[in-house]
């Protein structure tokens, strides 16, 4: 437990990453399964998801516990943590969520890939719009017409 106590920031991801891994594995039993489903369902996939983070978490803390890990957050010579990026991700995420519904797919996704392109440095917006214009009217082409799934509707979707 000595060795625990002297890298507490690696035990704090081993314990975030288990209680993700536990949160997805509560989500996934709370989703419904009608009665002709068969053992692999719509539960299968995020339980399994579930149980691979759970397992991730708790072989970070059983490394925690062995032996020094050298990377870049225990390195007292790295850079600190640069927010900009990571507020300007948030942001797309936080924008996604808050269009999907009312423009629909397309459009907020086509501004989270915006958001995105920028948090990792691209500095040409006009052309991270049209990548991720094209992008994610290629993935709802796909679900909408090869797979026969609505995956919402907007002013571009309802064009189909």
């Amino acid at each position: 437990m000595k060795a625990l106590a002297a890298r507490p920031q690696l035990v704090i991801v081993s314990l975030i990453v288990l209680a993700v891994g536990a949160a997805v594995m509560w989500t996934a039993t709370t989703i419904p399964v009608g009665p002709g489903v068969a053992a692999v369902g719509p539960r299968s996939f995020p339980f399994g998801v579930g149980l691979l983070l759970i397992a991730c978490g708790l072989l970070l803390l059983l490394e925690a516990s062995r032996a020094p890990w050298d990377c870049e957050a225990t390195d007292p010579a790295a850079p600190g943590l640069d927010l900009v990026p990571l507020g300007i991700l948030a942001c797309g995420m936080i924008v996604n969520v808050l269009l999907i519904k009312s423009a629909g797919f397309i459009l907020a996704s086509t501004l989270m890939f915006a958001f995105t392109a920028r948090a990792f440095g691209a500095r040409r917006l006009w052309l991270s719009v049209l990548i991720g214009f094209a992008l994610a009217l290629a993935t709802y082409y796909g679900f909408a017409r090869m797979l026969d799934l609505r995956i919402g509707g907007g002013f571009i979707e309802d064009l189909f």
